[in-house]
């Protein structure tokens, strides 16, 4: 077993996980080193994800009375938490400004156009940020394992985990039924977008349109790409 020890020596910055923390940490990439919290019976250790930098989870192990590793889970970061309390907010913001400032028609059809926009980009970061938790998850269990074999030479030999070798299904019925409904409804946006707003003038609404039909479907294919990489 791995010992309370052997985990601090993972952590090349010991700090608190606090929202300004984790506000700073979002900016940065880092492959080699983690940031922790060191307590008592537990450690939080985390690090920022490649593609979405705020996301990432915070791994919290806990340790028995022998300061033998016996537990890990893992939660949103503060920034994340704050990030999700702010879309939310700008969301029901949107909504009271469309209902107070245009007709209940228009206000109807803009807060349908802004569910759906919203639903898109929900998507979008939920898939990203299952798949870079994954990768973050396997990485720090890989770490443990390689202390725990330094530790214990005799389990050189033992094979290891198997999550890296699991195939996570890209071509489910779910998923294949939510790419049918997204990708055309991608490709309307952003010939609408091309054809509507953009030779009226409104070339805000444009771009706006255009990088929110894009973000699914690249976001979309680098994902399988990248698991294709990773698992292969």
């Amino acid at each position: 077993m791995v010992e309370k020890k052997d985990i601090e020596k993972l952590i090349i910055q010991n700090k608190k996980s606090t929202l300004k923390n984790h506000w700073n940490d979002s900016f940065f990439y880092n492959t080699t080193k983690y940031s922790g919290e060191i307590k008592q019976n537990e450690i939080l250790i985390w690090r920022s994800s490649q593609f979405l930098r705020s996301v990432y989870p915070i791994f919290h192990l806990t340790f028995d009375q022998n300061n033998k590793l016996n537990g890990i889970k893992t939660e949103k970061n503060p920034y994340h938490k704050l990030l999700n309390k702010a879309s939310t907010g700008f969301f029901i913001l949107l909504v009271l400004v469309l209902l107070i400032t245009t007709k209940l028609e228009i206000a109807v059809v803009g807060i349908i156009g802004i569910s759906l926009i919203g639903t898109l980009l929900h998507l979008v970061v939920s898939k990203s940020k299952k798949y870079e938790t994954k990768l973050l998850t396997d990485e720090l269990k890989e770490s443990i394992e390689n202390i725990e074999q330094t530790n214990n030479p005799e389990l050189i030999n033992k094979p290891k985990t198997e999550l890296k070798k699991e195939n996570i299904k890209e071509w489910t019925f779910t998923k294949i039924l939510t790419r049918l409904l997204l990708y055309p409804f991608c490709l309307i946006l952003l010939w609408f977008s091309i054809t509507g707003f953009l030779p009226e003038g409104k070339t805000l609404y444009g771009i706006f349109g255009i990088i929110v039909a894009l973000a699914y479907p690249i976001a979309d294919i680098l994902l399988i790409i990248g698991k294709n990489k990773n698992y292969s």
